[in-house]
């Protein structure tokens, strides 16, 4: 699937802010297939996760993340940003998810950015964060499409606020599968009377 996403105006100044970067195409992820034997460990990792089985789950994604696959690094960052049947750790959770990033996985930089966004286990840094939203964009994560469009909706530290960028942004996270960019979309069109 593929969205464009809008070329900032350049008289608002959000290129200066470096908020928003020269329009992202969605691209295909490169990533290396998994093999059966991985691909099957994060599956009943995720499985154990979703029926509440954390310690299972940790050791099956501590497993699966020793293939070094971007995928499963990401999911072992997860693991230890939220402390599934771990000691939360943001510090190795920040690890993984950059060792992810550097191999093409979308979500890595997705759950970068919201470390970035919000501060947690870094220096908050707003413009790395919308930087790193706009890596995953590219990466076809429609919920960082989402997440550029909230930040243009409202205004977010150097980024003034552009609904024309926000809408757009919500309709390409639709494009991508988010359904809350597609409520966001939604709800920005009736507040515009569109």
């Amino acid at each position: 699937m593929r969205a464009d996403v809008p070329e900032p105006d350049r008289d608002n100044h959000e290129g200066e802010a470096g908020i928003t970067p020269a329009s992202p195409q969605v691209v295909a992820p490169r990533l290396p297939p998994l093999e059966n034997s991985v691909a099957a460990q994060l599956y009943l990792a995720q499985w154990n996760l979703d029926r509440g089985a954390m310690s299972e789950a940790f050791c099956l994604f501590s497993q699966a993340a020793q293939s070094e696959h971007p995928t499963c690094l990401n999911m072992l960052g997860r693991v230890f940003e939220q402390g599934w049947g771990t000691k939360r750790d943001v510090h190795e959770a920040r690890r993984l998810f950059e060792r992810a990033a550097s191999g093409g996985e979308g979500w890595a930089f997705y759950n970068l950015a919201d470390l970035y966004l919000n501060g947690d286990g870094v220096v908050q840094d707003r413009v790395r964060a919308c930087t790193l939203y706009m890596e995953a964009a590219r990466r076809g994560v429609g919920k960082a499409f989402n997440m550029l469009g909230l930040i243009h909706e409202d205004g977010y530290g150097d980024c003034p606020a552009n609904p024309l960028h926000a809408r757009d942004y919500y309709s390409a996270g639709r494009d991508c599968g988010d359904a809350t960019a597609a409520i966001n979309l939604a709800r920005l069109d009736a507040l515009s009377g569109v």
